[in-house]
């Protein structure tokens, strides 16, 4: 068969699909994921390589993880019932999308926000009715609760603290849109920690409300590729039928197990992120940006009519931030993690540079 007739035979939805591609880089300074700039003691290592050893690799994970959901259902504030874990926050919003998406109305989407959202529920077929944010990239919840009233039925997803806005939507908001839609509300909430409220507690009086949640920020476990979902045991239950069987290997679910329990030590670095997040933001706030937006995440977004000029000088200074220019609404606009202590002072130094040399 001709190569052109092949490719012709793929879902036409996913060719017309750009992929999500972040080009790989080597950079002394990573500012441009995300990620817990902060790695995981050695003996904590050692705990989980000692696990890793010890365990027979020829035999499969638990079929359910029931430690692991005990101790996520901990860290969250829920029940173990309320919880299922997936490779990654990407994977549960896959299997939500599986089994919640209805094809026949749109699902609702807050933008500017992570693109992935669109574009696995592109791929599977559905549309998006996208509501855009306010001016000050805000969420705007009269234009939400309209879609909603708009759309009965579809799905809602919102993340909160958003990327790579850094918004969130206020415990009053979210009852709000609860209140008025009829269909599913994911609140996607992988930057929790470090903002805004958890909306886990909600999830008793509102059984149409999904929170997921993930280890690639708060918990400096994004190499683990662990995320998951709390919501209604009735609801979880459903949910994980169309789970993938042994989705989490051994080692993940052990590590994120450990993790999980390590509290002090996550809530002291939630604390130093915090607290260097504003100070960076104070001197964002006195270079010449158009504009530099609050955050309740663990970045900043910035706004700049110079953005790929010193996108490109932080690079060969060895920085690496995120272009988000492509984003709907964000024209001209960089996003910048939070790094350490020092790599914080290395970039307010090289932005001071950039700023006193291009006019």
């Amino acid at each position: 068969m001709e190569k052109e007739r092949t490719l012709g035979l793929i879902n036409r939805a996913v060719r017309d699909l750009d992929a999500y591609h972040l080009a790989p880089s080597e950079t002394p300074i990573k500012l441009n994921q995300n990620e817990s700039p902060f790695d995981w003691p050695e003996e904590v290592k050692e705990e989980a390589a000692r696990f890793c050893r010890e365990r027979p690799w020829n035999r499969y994970p638990d079929f359910i993880p029931k430690r692991l959901h005990e101790d996520l259902a901990s860290y969250a504030g829920a029940t173990p019932e309320q919880i299922l874990a997936g490779n990654g926050s990407n994977e549960v919003l896959l299997v939500l999308l599986v089994s919640l998406m209805n094809r026949a109305a749109p699902v609702i989407i807050c933008e500017p926000t992570f693109a992935v959202y669109r574009m696995l529920i592109t791929g599977l077929g559905g549309t998006v009715e996208s509501v855009l944010s306010a001016d000050d990239l805000t969420f705007d919840t009269a234009a939400l609760k309209n879609a909603c009233r708009n759309n009965p039925g579809s799905l809602l997803i919102a993340a909160s603290p958003n990327s790579p806005t850094g918004s969130a939507l206020s415990e009053s908001q979210v009852r709000e849109v609860l209140e008025v839609h009829e269909g599913f509300v994911l609140l996607d909430q992988a930057y929790a920690e470090f903002g805004g409220f958890s909306a886990v507690c909600l999830c008793e009086a509102y059984p149409n409300l999904l929170v997921t949640r993930t280890f690639s920020k708060a918990l400096a476990g994004a190499g683990l590729r662990l995320g998951y979902l709390v919501g209604s045991p009735e609801v979880v239950r459903e949910i994980r039928k169309i789970k993938l069987p042994y989705n989490i290997n051994f080692f993940s679910e052990f590590a994120a197990s450990l993790l999980s329990r390590r509290r002090e030590l996550i809530r002291e670095r939630v604390r130093v992120l915090c607290t260097e997040r504003d100070r960076l933001y104070r001197h964002l706030q006195s270079l010449p940006f158009d504009t530099c937006y609050p955050s309740e995440a663990n970045f900043i977004l910035v706004r700049t009519s110079k953005c790929h000029t010193l996108n490109n000088f932080l690079s060969r200074e060895g920085i690496l931030v995120r272009d988000v220019s492509s984003y709907p609404l964000l024209k001209d606009c960089l996003r910048i993690s939070v790094g350490t202590p020092r790599h914080n002072e290395i970039l307010r130094k090289k932005l001071d540079e950039f700023f006193s040399t291009v006019k």
